[in-house]
């Protein structure tokens, strides 16, 4: 088992060396008329090899209104993607994890009610405070929508009670794969949201935490409010 947790970081750090930059420019930025409110807030946070995303609850659109029913009485949810057999495993072991890396695997999302912000919810994780443009906040819940798989009715479908908390497991869009990872994910959601973030060959934690980190710093509007 360590031995192949050992695989799995080296292939990981081996993979940051052929990483293309990231963009330096935020998009969908707030108007004039936006700038004099609060802004809406997301957060990234880090549990360690896994990141995800935290939405306020006003924010979940009505094609995923299921969530609201599930997980009533929510501030905010915690979105993430992953391979379904590690993701929902009991415990982990090494054939589950060289199969989530090494061959193109179901995914699931795990998403978690937050009756606080994410900040006192997870003391010991990372959590990056990244403020959106209304438009900016769209995009994000569109992409995450469709990250979701959906029966002939377009309804999302829910499979088994989640990790911690309040929380359960959706079935996901999309293969998990070595080089399409729950971190990828979070990057690739954050790029359709305008945030200037590397989609391509971002496979850790660490590799999100640092880039929100890096782009909550340059953004233009930080200190408006």
């Amino acid at each position: 088992m360590r031995n192949t947790f050992n695989l799995v970081a080296g292939l990981m750090l081996l993979a940051s060396f052929f990483c293309v930059g990231c963009s330096t420019r935020w998009q969908y930025l707030p108007t004039d008329e936006e700038l004099n409110q609060p802004l809406p807030k997301i957060y990234v946070v880090g549990h360690g090899w896994h990141t995800g995303l935290v939405v306020p609850a006003s924010a979940i659109p009505k094609d995923l209104a299921e969530i609201h029913q599930t997980l009533p009485f929510s501030a905010f949810y915690e979105i993430g993607w992953g391979d379904k057999g590690f993701y929902q495993a009991d415990e982990i072991t090494s054939g589950i994890t060289v199969r989530a890396i090494f061959w193109p695997t179901e995914s699931v999302m795990h998403v978690v009610s937050l009756p606080k912000e994410p900040q006192t919810f997870f003391p010991q994780s990372d959590v990056v405070e990244l403020k959106l443009s209304q438009q900016a906040l769209d995009k994000l819940m569109v992409a995450i929508s469709r990250s979701f798989a959906r029966d002939s009715q377009g309804e999302i479908l829910r499979t088994q009670k989640g990790l911690y908390g309040q929380s359960w497991f959706y079935q996901g869009e999309g293969s998990y794969y070595m080089t399409n990872t729950c971190n990828t994910w979070v990057a690739k959601m954050l790029d359709e949201a305008g945030v200037p973030f590397r989609t391509f060959m971002t496979l850790t934690s660490s590799s999100v935490i640092e880039q929100a980190k890096e782009a909550a710093a340059n953004y233009p509007c930080a200190e408006v409010n």
